[in-house]
């Protein structure tokens, strides 16, 4: 009896698993989003800059791959990987076209456009305030289109009742020297390595003797390269006639410093350092003066110091040009 009601039980829990078995294999199922590009845009670049910027991509199944298609990069720069990098070196509007890619062999193009512009003047540029100022405030000092900068000059016509209390550099590679006379705040400024373009280089710190409203219409900036050699012409919004006489008077304790027309001051500066080497061949030339000591010693010293200005580096021919005046010097003393 027991048999006959175990038969029946047993083929019913049978049946009963092999459904949740079919149910459960029916519903693994995968689904992933289609592959495409997350960057449409890029970033501007500038001639002679340094550029770099990533093409992203989403969805499909990783790894990804990316390829140029259809028309050309701007001169100067390459794709690598997934990334565009170089330095370019023409201005224009570049339209290109590129593919990706992913594992499951699903494929995607984009068609990007770069616009490569010619950098901007270089300048170092004051954030001000645009409201009135009435007690003391902060000014942070930034550049712009640094390219290569190791020496800059900034001059600034400052408004009346306005006091510079205190300028300190943002980093330990910006070196910065400064004087107001007169109104007029001059900024010299030298860098271990080229700044980054809108860096900040300094925060200057005013106090103001009455309500004073800020502007900077009337700054002035230079700057030098590695070279010495002046990078473009000064950018300023209004050139007044106070900064042209005011840079010359910090230059004399500035000896890093560029002039602000010309950067002849700093050539100057360092080519009066070879120039102290210069003065010391002159006592070889008056060594060679004791053979002519036995006729008159103290006099002719005397007469080769004036000669050995002259010849400097070829002190013979000036000895053998002296020795017959020398009986004639003796005899007019006598």
């Amino acid at each position: 009896m027991r048999r006959r009601l175990l038969w029946p039980l047993g083929l019913t829990l049978s049946v009963v698993l092999a459904a949740c078995g079919s149910t459960g294999t029916s519903s693994t199922t995968s689904t992933s989003d289609a592959l495409y590009f997350a960057t449409s845009n890029v970033p501007v670049g500038y001639v002679g800059e340094s550029y770099s910027t990533d093409i992203q991509m989403a969805g499909g199944i990783g790894p990804y791959s990316l390829k140029l298609t259809d028309g050309q990069l701007p001169e100067g720069l390459t794709l690598s990987g997934r990334t565009i990098t170089g330095r370019p070196s023409k201005a224009g509007l570049y339209t290109f076209t590129l593919e990706a890619s992913d594992a499951a062999l699903s494929s995607k193009v984009q068609k990007i456009t770069l616009n490569v512009a010619a950098l901007p003047p270089l300048s170092l540029n004051l954030q001000l305030p645009k409201s009135e100022v009435r007690g003391e405030t902060r000014l942070p000092l930034t550049i712009s289109g640094p390219r290569g900068v190791r020496a800059a000059r900034y001059v600034w016509k400052m408004p009346a009742g306005l006091n510079v209390t205190r300028i300190v550099p943002s980093n330990n590679k910006t070196v910065i020297f400064w004087k107001v006379s007169s109104g007029t705040l001059t900024m010299d400024l030298g860098f271990k390595s080229t700044p980054a373009n809108g860096a900040q280089l300094a925060m200057l710190t005013v106090r103001p003797s009455k309500p004073v409203t800020l502007t900077a219409s009337g700054a002035v900036t230079t700057a030098v390269g590695a070279d010495g050699v002046a990078l473009g012409q000064p950018v300023t919004a209004s050139v007044p006639s106070a900064p042209a006489g005011s840079p010359s008077t910090p230059a004399a304790g500035q000896p890093s410093v560029p002039s602000t027309t010309e950067p002849s001051t700093p050539a100057d500066q360092t080519l009066s350092v070879p120039s102290t080497p210069v003065s010391v061949p002159t006592p070889p030339v008056s060594t060679p003066a004791t053979p002519t000591t036995p006729d008159p010693a103290p006099a002719d010293p005397n007469t080769e110091d004036s000669g050995s200005d002259e010849p400097g580096s070829i002190p013979l021919p000036p000895m053998e040009q002296q020795t017959p005046p020398a009986p004639s010097t003796p005899g007019g003393g006598s």
